[in-house]
């Protein structure tokens, strides 16, 4: 999943893959504050957690 999610936001906002991936970690740094715990560690493992090409 994280190969798909950092593939689309690329896409969508025109930056590298590695760029990609740290908007994305920066997104769920600021759920991180928001959200509750249970949430945050599902989105973190879905999203940067392993990359298993799902």
């Amino acid at each position: 999943m994280k190969h798909m999610v950092r593939q689309q936001i690329a896409a969508e906002a025109g930056i590298t893959e590695h760029q990609a991936e740290k908007a994305a970690e920066a997104l769920l740094g600021y759920f991180k504050t928001r959200l509750p715990e249970e949430i945050n560690s599902e989105l973190y493992n879905s999203i940067i957690g392993e990359d298993n090409h799902d």
